[in-house]
């Protein structure tokens, strides 16, 4: 026997953290190896973006164009600032907010993804044991995030148009009859074509939810509002909103992040936030321990799309054009398969990449449910809503399912709504 094999066999393995040996599996991790496991499967589950719509050629001549200056291409190359590349940071600045650019920028970190970034956030607002508020449902990947930290998540109802401002008082309120109202450090809202509910807030409903959070501003330390703007540029009808801050909302409190993978390319997962301080100085220290700093690299690439204008072309003649055909494709499907069946409801999506499904309450949508397994044998599979419920707050919905219409062409999305409807008919009988 090999010394390297002998070795191995006679001593234990090596001993993890409690938090690692402690984490759970995230669901994504479960649908992904169903869906490896059944090649045929049409996927409605992967929030991936459409392959076709990546900007290779575009991407291609921006590189080729950096690397002919040898400063540019030098720095690109070299290490960067923690914060981020500033030029970057006042484009982003001023495209998605309408006063105070030069503020916004220097508040501004640039992370590897938006899910990086509200890691760094979350680890350095919340303790073991805080409280963060969020819609009923929101991004469980985020849930599984809190989970991981050891934070407790309370959901809250909403409408069409996201977080009810009603149901938020509510909430706060018993919080604060029950003792609990210290332990609230952060309210996560997606207020762009929400993942997984693909619901916008209106102006006025998010000035109502801000005037909430000031009314229980006296009643315990004050609540961090997370917005998160990860789908604010795949708007396919209607004109663009504010974000908070432009509504009104107190900049000390309020953290503004967004992403570049879903509007331009996940592999160049360039994240920003704008972050009030001390907050931005505890996020810059852990990052720096962390990396240095994100790619310069890759936040060049986009640097260079957004000054000259490319992103913006991209978006109008490639990415936004093909996601609205594949929404509605999607809700065609919907319209002609799934909604005369008794019970069955869904919102149609202003943009996003998701339509969220209602079932008959006879119904459960969970993984390992009869219905879960009667849609895979018929080959679609999809995101079982409760994942995106926490475990406190708004009663978990097991009869509702996430959609996505992000990878498929829409003859695999007509078809998989097609497959989904002769599951659920079969269901009920």
């Amino acid at each position: 026997m090999p010394l390297a094999a002998s070795v191995e066999s006679s001593r234990p393995p090596l001993h993890l953290s409690h938090q690692a040996a402690t984490a759970p599996e995230q669901p994504i991790s479960r649908l992904m190896a169903e869906a490896l496991r059944n090649p045929e499967l049409i996927s409605l589950a992967a929030g991936f973006v459409d392959e076709r719509t990546l900007p290779c050629k575009l991407v291609a001549e921006t590189v080729e164009r950096l690397m002919q200056d040898p400063v540019a291409g030098r720095s690109a190359l070299q290490y960067g600032l923690t914060e981020g590349d500033a030029v970057l940071r006042r484009q982003i600045a001023e495209r998605y907010f309408a006063a105070d650019h030069a503020t916004h920028a220097d508040a501004m970190v640039l992370s590897t993804g938006s899910n990086q970034l509200l890691h760094l956030i979350s680890d350095c607002l919340l303790e073991p044991g805080d409280v963060v508020i969020c819609a009923a449902p929101t991004y469980f990947v985020y849930l599984a995030m809190l989970r991981d930290l050891g934070v407790t998540a309370i959901s809250v109802a909403g409408d069409v148009e996201g977080m009810l401002p009603a149901d938020l008082d509510a909430t706060l309120t018993r919080l604060t009859d029950t003792g609990r109202r210290d332990r609230v450090k952060v309210l996560y809202l997606v207020p762009y074509f929400d993942n997984p509910a693909a619901t916008t807030m209106s102006v006025a409903r998010r000035r109502e939810i801000l005037e909430v959070l000031e009314r229980h501003d006296a009643s315990g330390p004050p609540i961090a509002l997370l917005a998160d703007n990860a789908y604010r540029d795949l708007r396919y009808d209607g004109e663009d909103l504010p974000c908070f801050v432009d509504c009104g909302a107190d900049p000390t409190r309020t953290l503004e992040t967004g992403t570049f993978s879903k509007n331009l390319s996940p592999g160049i997962r360039v994240g920003w936030g704008v972050l009030p301080e001390p907050l931005r100085g505890a996020v810059l220290r852990r990052k720096s321990v962390i990396d240095f700093g994100s790619p310069q690299f890759n936040q060049a690439i986009v640097r260079e799309l957004l000054v000259g204008g490319d992103l913006d072309q991209h978006l109008r003649e490639v990415l936004l054009p093909s996601y609205r055909s594949k929404r509605d494709a999607m809700v065609a499907a919907c319209e002609r398969w799934l909604r005369p069946i008794a019970g069955v409801a869904f919102d149609v999506p202003e943009g996003g990449m998701y339509v969220w499904l209602r079932l008959p309450e006879t119904l459960n949508a969970s993984p390992g449910s009869s219905l879960w397994d009667t849609c895979v044998q018929h080959g679609v599979l999809y995101v079982p809503g409760e994942y995106c419920f926490a475990s406190e707050g708004a009663p978990v919905q097991a009869n509702t399912m996430r959609l996505s219409f992000g990878v498929q062409e829409e003859t695999r999305i007509t078809r998989g709504i097609e497959l989904l409807a002769e599951a659920v008919r079969a269901q009920l009988g």
